[in-house]
């Protein structure tokens, strides 16, 4: 009951806050006024955005590959090498950089890259020099389509999914990655929040910039 409740509570917001985007429009025949209200169904914008992403599985797969046994193999090799050891592995993040064009009200289509790495170095026992890296990178190019549900000049929200390629230290093939719930805040310049899954990590945060694709015709 409480989850409904909710829901009809964004559902009426939803509708207040896309209401203020309507044009009105008055048309006079003889002595007979017309109020018409418009939406228009085009917005004609251009979109950068450049994000963070944290970790995710489908990017340590990309990255390090599919398997359980690493550590056992690194043990390995260190009893192999005894004058060595292996640093700590760390993650550096996901970072994109997309392109969307605002077509229609509810769809804006453009691409998306990716890049991932995570460093990890081999050292000498006593000198502490490093003696190789193991340093693993992962890159993506996909197409990405973005589905809003909610959209004002000043605030979106949104999903989206993304379909492409991918290539990394650890293996390489297609791809997908998903915004389950997406959020914008600002009108030009813009910040945005992202919950999702795939090679974007679980959660992504950004800023961006957006722009109108003609000035003509507004004053």
């Amino acid at each position: 009951m409480k989850g409904l409740k909710l829901l009809l509570l964004f559902l009426l917001l939803s509708g207040t806050l896309s209401a203020q985007d309507v044009v009105r429009e008055v048309q006079q025949e003889g002595n007979i006024e017309t109020v018409v209200i418009k939406r228009p169904k085009r917005v004609d914008k251009h979109e950068f955005r450049f994000g963070a992403g944290t970790y995710s599985v489908a990017v340590d797969m990309f990255l390090d590959g599919i398997g359980c046994c690493d550590e056992e193999f690194d043990f390995r090799n260190d009893m192999a090498a005894a004058d060595t050891y292996l640093s700590k592995r760390r993650f550096w993040g996901t970072y994109s950089l997309s392109y969307t064009y605002h077509s229609l009200r509810w769809f804006q289509f453009g691409a998306t890259v990716s890049f991932s790495a995570t460093t990890r170095a081999r050292r000498d026992n006593i000198t502490d020099n490093k003696v190789d890296n193991l340093n693993q990178y992962a890159v993506g190019i996909m197409p990405t389509f973005r589905f809003i549900y909610l959209y004002r000049e000043d605030i979106q929200l949104y999903s989206a999914v993304s379909l492409g390629a991918v290539l990394g230290t650890g293996m390489g093939g297609f791809w997908a990655d998903t915004t389950l719930f997406g959020c914008s805040v600002g009108r030009n310049l813009f910040g945005f929040a992202e919950v999702g899954a795939g090679i974007g990590g679980w959660g992504r945060i950004g800023i961006g910039y957006r722009f109108d694709s003609s000035k003509k015709g507004k004053k």
